[in-house]
């Protein structure tokens, strides 16, 4: 597989690369990203051959989508695809003396609402579009519409109906109608949500964050497979699970943006032990796992040095044995029922 493979997106006409940048590292999620860090991290995805850069307001506050639309705006923009999402409104804080960002490292001092009505969609997409100094994006993902932010089942219930009742939807539908965007999306963080989104819309894609991975396939059966058959494609992110699966079982490993638990880090253990039987990078094997199923249409990876980004180009384009995918099946350290590479499924 190479970087500049093309997969279709559901029913529409947008193909996009099988790998992408994704800019939330980028936005400071574990440790701030100065803006010279940021630029080399971009030019160097352009320079090895990488097409296809999703990021969000919520990404930094604002700044992922600044430091994207400063790396891309000079750059032809019929040859790079562009993803961002909506849900999200930045507004300036009312007492901006006191103000303390949330969640990232050296954000923009803007506070985050989420809002999922007709007037908010279209607000979000603007406001992205201005954030990024291009008037053009290829997709929009409903972002973090779940329970990890909404955290009874009223105030998720709440939420999709804003979406629906309140109009959402409707927006999202008109920019695609109009011509302004080709494909409408939703982000998922949690199993179960793409069954719900798919009860009150027909989407042409899913970003799943962290659910189907080396570590995690329960999701496959049961809402990947019915998407597919929807006429919806995957993206995968989170596909490391916040990083382990591209460090290792090491001290400190990162799982689910924390510290990574002792059963994590043992099931982990084992899956790099057959990787090393066979000489291959766990990280490769976790990159090229999902597309493996005909519904996965692409790969987004996180990096925030030069050097990550070239060595995921090189996980992607890595040979591996299918003997490899044989052994992690028959030791349990895989599900029975997802397509590996090399399948047919």
């Amino acid at each position: 597989m190479r970087v500049d493979d093309r997969r279709r997106v559901g029913t529409t006409d947008l193909e996009i690369p099988v790998l992408g940048l994704g800019t939330c590292p980028l936005g400071g999620v574990y440790a701030a990203i100065d803006e010279q860090a940021a630029r080399a991290t971009f030019d160097a995805a352009w320079e090895a051959g990488l097409r296809l850069y999703d990021t969000a307001p919520w990404y930094g506050l604002g700044q992922a989508e600044h430091r994207t639309g400063r790396a891309l705006y000079e750059r032809p923009r019929d040859d790079y695809t562009l993803t961002t999402k909506v849900g999200r409104v930045l507004r300036a804080p009312r007492d901006r003396a006191s103000f303390r960002p949330p969640a990232w490292q050296a954000p923009l001092a803007f506070e985050p609402h989420h809002v999922f009505t007709y007037d908010a969609i279209l607000r979000s997409y603007e406001d992205s579009l201005q954030r990024l100094g291009i008037n053009r994006v290829d997709a929009l993902y409903i972002h973090d519409l779940d329970g990890g932010y909404f955290r009874t089942e009223e105030a998720l219930d709440a939420k999709l109906r804003e979406l629906d009742a309140g109009g959402g939807y409707r927006a999202l539908e008109e920019l695609k109608r109009s011509g302004e965007i080709k494909a409408i999306g939703a982000g998922i963080n949690e199993r179960g949500m793409i069954r719900r989104f798919l009860a009150n819309a027909d989407l042409d894609l899913f970003l799943v964050a962290s659910r189907y991975t080396l570590l995690e396939q329960d999701i496959y059966g049961d809402e990947i497979v019915p998407a597919g058959k929807r006429g919806a494609s995957i993206v995968v992110g989170g596909v490391f699970s916040s990083g382990i699966l591209a460090t290792g079982s090491i001290d400190g490993a990162k799982y689910e943006y924390g510290a990574a638990p002792p059963h994590i880090v043992e099931r982990v253990r084992r899956l790099g032990r057959v990787a090393a039987g066979h000489d291959v990078a766990l990280a490769a094997a976790a990159l090229q796992f999902p597309l493996a199923a005909s519904e996965v249409i692409s790969v987004v990876f996180g990096a925030v040095t030069p050097d990550e980004v070239r060595a995921n180009i090189a996980h992607l384009e890595a040979q591996i044995p299918a003997a490899f995918w044989s052994d992690l099946a028959s030791e349990g350290l895989i599900a029975a029922d997802v397509p590996l590479p090399g399948s047919k499924g």
